[in-house]
């Protein structure tokens, strides 16, 4: 009998698989991807698994541990969202180092948008890497509040354009402030605030202050 334990030991399966950490991820979906349902536990690899795992755009990192006789304890790193990157008509997640992701929770992220108009229609961003002092920059104008600028700052919306406007925050009533891009972007939004709080009734259809040094203000 012992003999027979001895040779079956390395076919015993993983029967079963605890999952720790997951929010965005779910747990069937850290199975599947681990590989380990099923598998041999002598033949098993607990790298090969965290490796698969971290393929997950919103696994930062994982550890995999194998117990006998069939246990596997999946523990999952998961991303921390910033805010929320819209591109091609679909809603992403994306943390400070600029990697966006999917997510099986929709409240797991701060009710910041940024929309990015650069982005195809239906194009899928899960594992892409955007700049992340861009994402710091639209996440700081997504941040602002109706009136925050100047009174008539109405439903701003933060947006990444496709020309050379760059960086883009919208107001509601008709104006918006262009950025460029994220480069000494502190600087650039003191800037906008000083002259919109200097001028508030000034009509105005756009706020140039990609450089810094040189602002252009429409109309003159």
């Amino acid at each position: 009998m012992a003999l027979a334990v001895l040779a079956l030991a390395p076919l015993l399966p993983i029967s079963t698989i605890e999952v720790r950490g997951g929010r965005h991820v779910t747990r069937e979906l850290a199975i599947v991807t681990s590989g380990l349902d099923g598998a041999a536990v002598f033949r098993a690899s607990a790298a090969e698994a965290r490796a698969r795992l971290r393929v997950l755009p919103a696994v930062r990192d994982a550890t995999v541990e194998l117990e006998l006789p069939g246990t596997a304890r999946i523990a999952l790193v998961e991303r921390t969202a910033v805010g929320r990157w819209i591109g091609g008509g679909l809603e992403w997640f994306v943390d400070a180092e600029g990697v966006a992701f999917g997510s099986a929770d929709a409240t797991a992220a701060p009710a910041l948008r940024v929309r990015d108009e650069r982005v195809a229609e239906g194009h899928a961003l899960a594992g892409e890497r955007l700049d992340p002092a861009l994402v710091a920059a639209a996440m700081r104008l997504a941040a602002i509040a109706p009136g925050e600028l100047r009174p008539d700052l109405a439903r701003p919306e933060a947006v990444m354009t496709a020309g050379q406007s760059g960086l883009v925050l919208r107001s509601g009533a008709g104006w918006e402030i262009r950025f460029g891009n994220a480069d000494r972007f502190a600087e650039k939004l003191a800037l906008a605030k000083r002259v919109l709080q200097n001028e508030p009734e000034r009509r105005l259809d756009y706020l140039d202050v990609r450089s810094p040094e040189h602002i252009v203000i429409a109309p003159q």
